[in-house]
């Protein structure tokens, strides 16, 4: 009678040892496929295409059309009670930041001033800091050390025409 019931505390303990192990590869099995899922959804950085901002009153469009040791695309200002400018740039990405010279007309006028913008996951923040003039382009006097805040956060869109 005792070896039956070595036996059978040996099944059932086998039988759950066993089905515990089974859990545990399903549950790894399940996170490992939504930690995929959502590496796949997460961009990596400046992409291709739009990003925008509007609020009905003011907008703020910049699309990116090439993608490599230059970024280069279109930029439009249209904010509230401002002058619209709109123009291209060209410019590099360091350090999560873009760093361009925008091109543009405003009134009739033709400028070069320097703009920025951190890249943080599908939305680019504008860069904000003292200026000056340097061989006709306005540019920042420190790059370094710009404020980026979220008052006109541009979010990756599709690209209207």
């Amino acid at each position: 009678m005792s070896r039956i019931n070595i036996s059978i505390f040996l099944s059932i303990l086998f039988l759950s040892v066993t089905s515990c192990n089974t859990k545990k590869k399903e549950e790894s099995s399940t996170k490992k496929k939504e930690v995929t899922q959502l590496e796949k959804k997460k961009p990596k950085g400046l992409q291709k295409g739009c990003y925008v901002y509007n609020d009905n009153r003011s907008t703020i469009s910049l699309q990116v059309m090439k993608k490599g040791d230059s970024i280069t695309g279109t930029l439009l200002f249209a904010l509230a009670e401002k002058d619209k400018n709109t123009g291209t740039f060209s410019g590099h990405i360091k350090d999560s930041i873009l760093l361009a010279d925008y091109t543009y007309e405003s009134e009739g006028v033709k400028s070069v001033r320097e703009v920025a913008f951190r890249i943080k996951n599908d939305t680019l923040l504008q860069g904000y800091g003292p200026t000056e003039m340097k061989d006709s382009i306005q540019g920042f006097k420190n790059p370094s050390s710009l404020t980026f805040d979220d008052k006109f956060p541009l979010v990756k869109k599709p690209c209207v025409d």
